[in-house]
């Protein structure tokens, strides 16, 4: 009997392991191949959208204004968070019935809202809610005493620190050829010794985010709790920062622990707005005010949110004017003109229906300078979907024209 070489089957052997490697590679290479033409194609399927995707975000803008402008009689000389464009539940908060058949809620005035070939999400969010930065930079009192209440809640307790915040936020603002510098503030001088240099803004804050340019302001007091892991916002991207400039935590930044700032300056700050909305500014924000505390500030909110304690629900009671708070209310006095006093102001000895709010004088008379029951500007963030493929865009309106009926776009762009 004849046998084979071993060697002959070694060879066959190698041969057939070739052969399977050479497959596999060839597996691979196609499977890139799909992969890649996969890619090429979703990104060209998501040009394609690109316009379609902008257009529905700014349809969701022009939405948001309907929603804003159609408010039943019965709330049209206000704004509260259970009204239906806050995304709450108010029995009454529109005249438009057709607007209930989409979904909301949640802090959604439309959820889902099918619209094209795909379908949009819109959030609106006043910004009266929070304070006007440009307003409370001002030399004068008392808006120098609310950033200054600003400043403590956000950690900074060292008085020649925050005067040095204070001060340089007062010259960011100062026009060109205005006032001199501020004793501890900033100007081109400073700015220009930064890495990369910029100049001192000398203008109105326009966005938020131009706070971290300032000189004393850091990201710990500007981001708060939320002040790590915080890339540089959009406002610095577009100067060309890769970084905060006044990044180091200084030492009046709750050096001695690792604990973080309770408030951020963003959580109570805008660059737009008027008066601060007393219906859905938060106990922190509404602390602010003069002649109010924590404490007084949180009865404020109970008393707006209703026997539930929950914003944006059923049984809110928001208020119609800024004296409700020391009076008018279950409790309070109604509003009258007391012999020898003043139109709008309780009498003599009268409690208020805010336990700890301003009962009279100055400090009362002096919320309707600061405080009011309406918004004038809002911010609008629009999620466009379009077979999985989104974009999200953030548009603001303001109230024009006679009594706030009209709204009108001052900015849209999309957010990435």
């Amino acid at each position: 009997m004849k046998t084979r070489p071993l060697h002959s089957s070694s060879r066959r052997g190698i041969a057939l392991i070739i052969v399977m490697v050479v497959i596999f590679a060839l597996s691979v290479l196609v499977a890139a191949f799909a992969y890649s033409m996969s890619v090429e194609m979703r990104l060209a399927q998501i040009t394609d959208y690109d316009v379609e995707l902008e257009w529905m975000g700014r349809s969701g803008v022009e939405l948001a204004r309907f929603a804003l402008v159609n408010k039943c009689s019965e709330q049209r000389d206000i704004d509260s968070l259970n009204q239906f464009w806050a995304g709450g539940n108010a029995p009454c908060s529109n005249s438009s019935p057709q607007l209930e058949a989409y979904g909301h809620g949640d802090g959604y005035a439309f959820k889902d809202f099918p619209l094209g070939n795909g379908k949009i999400s819109v959030k609106i969010i006043d910004m009266e809610r929070k304070f006007n930065i440009n307003f409370l930079a001002d030399p004068r009192m008392p808006q120098l005493e609310i950033l200054q209440k600003a400043l403590e809640q956000c950690g900074v307790t060292d008085p020649s620190q925050s005067s040095k915040v204070i001060d340089s936020i007062l010259d960011w603002r100062s026009p060109a050829g205005g006032a001199a510098t501020h004793v501890n503030g900033a100007k081109n001088e400073y700015y220009n010794r930064m890495i990369p240099p910029y100049n001192c803004k000398q203008g109105p804050i326009e966005d938020l985010s131009e706070l971290l340019l300032i000189q004393g302001v850091t990201p710990e007091m500007y981001w708060g709790p939320n002040s790590t892991n915080h890339p540089p916002a959009a406002y610095q991207q577009q100067q060309g920062f890769n970084h905060t400039p006044h990044s180091t935590k200084s030492r009046f930044q709750n050096e001695a622990s690792d604990v973080p700032n309770p408030v951020g300056m963003v959580e109570l700050f805008s660059p737009f707005g008027a008066k601060l909305n007393i219906n859905t500014a938060d106990a922190k924000t509404l602390a602010l005010l003069p002649g109010i505390n924590a404490d007084t500030a949180q009865r404020i909110v109970e008393q707006r949110a209703g026997p539930d304690g929950r914003d944006g629900t059923e049984d809110d009671a928001p208020f119609h004017n800024v004296q409700e708070l020391n009076s008018g209310l279950p409790g309070g006095v109604p509003m009258g003109v007391p012999p020898g006093g003043v139109r709008g102001m309780p009498p003599p000895g009268a409690m208020g229906g805010i336990p700890g709010a301003p009962q009279m004088g100055v400090a009362a008379g002096g919320l309707a300078a600061f405080c009011d029951v309406r918004s004038y500007v809002f911010e609008v963030h629009v999620e466009a979907e379009i077979n999985g493929v989104k974009r999200n865009f953030v548009g603001v309106v303001s109230r024009a024209g006679q009594g706030g009926s009209q709204l009108r776009c001052i900015r849209f762009h999309w957010e990435e």
